[in-house]
């Protein structure tokens, strides 16, 4: 492994450390960064998707630009005022001292909320990465542009836009079982104890990584294994309603190149192609059980066989905790018979690989459930006179 790729592997585990919860949408972000594609985060108030692309651009120690975007944002606010004692000479530039075309990273919030002016003119700016400065184009040194919004646009002019966001995540609350971990680690971060201006790799870095991603994209094609699979995976999709258009069939790849060096790999593995369709394929959140399916049904996953299992024992508990949750009176028996799936279900998922990345996301949301039901039954015990044995 090189000491790009082991430096990259670091910085995604240090902000795993440093955000609680927030794995999936770490590698989304990465993935954006390797890769050069467009970032959209999808979520609520106050889920730290500013802070984390901020503390991102200190760990590499970008070049960084923030803008609030509203309706009535203009677009010398992003690439900077004309300079007026150079048109007086008759020549048309702009001021870009601390705006968009000097950044490395950028980050536009509430990107929905756009005039079309502005719409416009990112356009450009994410598909070939410059802008017009007077009577020439010049060349951004971007590295990549992140968005977000609290919700997904529905207007029909927005729809060639969202298609340009290449990499997409929805963020959602901490859930209470994290809270404590959140309040300590959020204070670390807010009050300035975390050291996470420290820079743990460089913009030349990513630059290497982005020629390295291009060159993992190119070389899959050649796979016959990974191309057919893909395209299994692109045809079960279509049939379920998700279809994508052509430029993001190819994206898909240089994501998924993106994704085998932030999981320290020699190339690109089927699990990189069924990972990065989870950032790629969905147009909102309800798509993402059918990309999920469609990976397991299609075996582009080695993983497939555990990611069932886990599926299936969270249906099975859930649905099980559900019934008695809402029945109008409750007895010892049932009691017993949660308290025994849940025990079942945990033992299994102790079997596993709980630290695997690829595995993580589906095992922490069993366990997220297993806390949920510890609680109801600590509650029901109380409601049927006994001691807290849990």
């Amino acid at each position: 492994m090189s000491d790009v790729v082991e430096r990259l592997i670091d910085t995604r585990n240090t902000l795993v450390d440093l955000f609680v919860q927030r794995e999936h949408e770490i590698t989304a972000v990465l993935a954006g960064l390797v890769s050069g594609e467009p970032v959209i985060l999808v979520g609520p108030p106050g889920t730290a998707k500013t802070k984390l692309i901020d503390t991102l651009a200190k760990m590499i120690n970008a070049r960084y630009f923030y803008y609030l975007l509203t309706r009535f944002t203009e677009p010398d606010e992003l690439l900077g005022p004309l300079d007026i004692q150079a048109l007086r000479e008759g020549v048309y530039r702009r001021i870009t001292a601390n705006r968009l075309p000097e950044a490395e990273i950028v980050f536009l919030d509430e990107i929905f909320k756009a005039s079309s002016a502005v719409r416009n003119l990112l356009l450009d700016i994410i598909l070939n990465k410059r802008y017009l400065n007077g009577t020439e184009y010049k060349k951004l040194p971007m590295l990549t542009l992140y968005t977000a919004s609290n919700e997904i646009s529905t207007d029909a002019e927005d729809m060639a836009f969202y298609d340009r966001l290449t990499i997409r995540v929805f963020v959602k609350n901490v859930g209470s079982d994290k809270w404590k971990e959140l309040i300590i680690k959020g204070a670390k971060i807010t009050f300035g104890f975390d050291g996470s201006t420290q820079p743990l790799m460089t913009v030349e870095d990513v630059r290497k990584l982005q020629d390295m991603a291009r060159k993992r994209a190119w070389d899959a094609t050649a796979d016959r294994v990974i191309v057919d699979k893909y395209l299994e995976a692109l045809g079960e999709l279509k049939n379920k309603g998700i279809e994508l258009s052509d430029r993001r069939k190819i994206k898909v790849l240089l994501v998924a190149g993106a994704l085998s060096l932030l999981y320290g790999e020699d190339k690109v593995r089927l699990e990189d192609i069924a990972d990065a369709l989870k950032f790629t394929a969905i147009h909102d959140e309800d798509d993402l059980k059918k990309v999920e399916e469609t990976i397991i049904k299609t075996k582009l996953t080695s993983l497939y066989e555990q990611i069932q299992k886990l599926q299936a024992m969270e249906m099975e508990l859930r649905s099980l905790y559900e019934q008695i949750k809402n029945k109008a009176e409750r007895t010892e028996t049932d009691f017993k018979v949660l308290r025994k799936t849940m025990v079942k279900v945990y033992t299994e998922v102790k079997k596993m690989d709980r630290k695997d990345p690829r595995l993580k996301e589906y095992v922490d949301r069993v366990l997220a459930l297993l806390e949920e039901v510890k609680m109801f039954l600590r509650k029901l015990i109380i409601e049927m006179g006994g001691e807290d044995i849990m």
